[in-house]
């Protein structure tokens, strides 16, 4: 037997595979021939359906519940309210969505009054970066200013200082000027009175501060040569006298002498410096009587220093005795010292 038709397993493959269109097509008339030696012929395509049934529905359709012996329960409806409830829920929704609409608008008003604000907030931003820059500015400005302020003030303080040293020199100068016109007048009215002194006669120390004026009695031609003279003789032993001063004067004007001593050198020394003031103003004098030392003249007519009488006749001649000399120390009050040396001469005759 030939397999053809649903038994060609060949033709059978390419139904599965491409279903009527395996098949012979159809003449003009739409049927298909059939020929006996065409193995894939006997074959015939058609639509196939297969019912789709809604089986829930088919279940209301049959009455298959039994409910005429149950009781009858109202049926549950939804979950539902009181109206008054509901009314009141509305009127609240009506009240919320008016305040929605408040608040939106608000919002609104605060949106657009925020967008100003930003706007303020980038005019005053560019504003503060313009003034944080005119700061910097001003800063470095201020950083020159100020060197140059720090630089001006040393010159300043140099200059100040340069006034002040000048001021000092100057018056250091105006009181030294000063000083040096007080101590000139000190030494011009000194100068004048030493000048004074000396011309009466008086004899001033190295320093000039101080004079001595020897007050002489009567002498001899050969003996004004000398500082300090006097003149006596054998004779007049019980009854001589001498009549000399010593006129000490400080010339100075403020510097007194504090000390007085009168220091006798050499031999003989025929002569003392009786005791008196033992300190001198600036600008004054004092002065001092001197006496014979007859113990050393001789206190008769035969003893003492030559010329002397002895039994027959006498012992040397008339003579001026020179060998003694006489310093007047002085010590004032600022710890100086000055002296006046003092040339003396002693004639003695035999006789008056």
């Amino acid at each position: 037997m030939k397999n053809s038709g649903l038994k060609n397993e060949a033709q059978v493959a390419k139904i599965f595979v491409s279903g009527s269109d395996a098949l012979p097509q159809t003449n003009d008339t739409g049927v298909r021939l059939f020929k006996e030696s065409d193995l894939t012929d006997g074959i015939i395509s058609g639509k196939l359906i297969r019912p789709n049934y809604n089986t829930k529905e088919l279940k209301k359709s049959v009455d298959t519940t039994i409910f005429e012996l149950l009781p009858n329960n109202a049926p549950l409806g939804p979950p539902m309210v009181l109206r008054s409830i509901y009314e009141d829920a509305l009127k609240r929704i009506d009240e919320l969505n008016a305040l929605l609409e408040r608040l939106n608008t608000t919002i609104g008003e605060k949106e657009a009054t925020i967008a100003e604000l930003q706007s303020k907030v980038e005019e005053l931003q560019i504003l503060l970066e313009n003034e944080q820059l005119k700061a910097n500015i001003a800063s470095q400005q201020s950083e020159i200013a100020n060197k140059q302020i720090g630089e001006t003030t040393i010159d300043l303080q140099n200059a100040i200082q340069n006034s002040i040293n000048e001021a000092i020199a100057r018056v250091s100068l105006t009181a030294r000027v000063e000083a040096l016109l007080q101590e000139n007048e000190s030494l011009r009215e000194q100068l004048f009175g030493l000048a004074a002194q000396t011309a009466e006669g008086a004899i001033s120390g190295a320093d000039n501060g101080f004079t001595v004026k020897v007050n002489n009695g009567d002498g001899d031609a050969g003996q004004l040569t000398s500082d300090l003279y006097a003149k006596c003789s054998a004779k007049d032993a019980g009854s001589r006298k001498m009549t000399n001063t010593l006129e000490v004067s400080n010339v100075t004007t403020d510097n007194k002498i504090t000390n007085i001593e009168f220091v006798f050198d050499g031999e003989p020394k025929w002569f003392t410096v009786k005791a008196g003031a033992s300190s001198i103003e600036p600008e004054t004098s004092e002065t001092y009587e001197c006496n014979f030392d007859n113990e050393v003249i001789g206190t008769s007519k035969k003893k003492g220093i030559q010329p002397r009488r002895r039994t027959i006749g006498w012992k040397g001649k008339g003579q001026n005795h020179t060998g003694l000399a006489l310093k007047v120390k002085v010590t004032f009050a600022d710890a100086t010292t000055d002296e006046v040396n003092l040339k003396t001469d002693l004639r003695k005759n035999r006789k008056s």
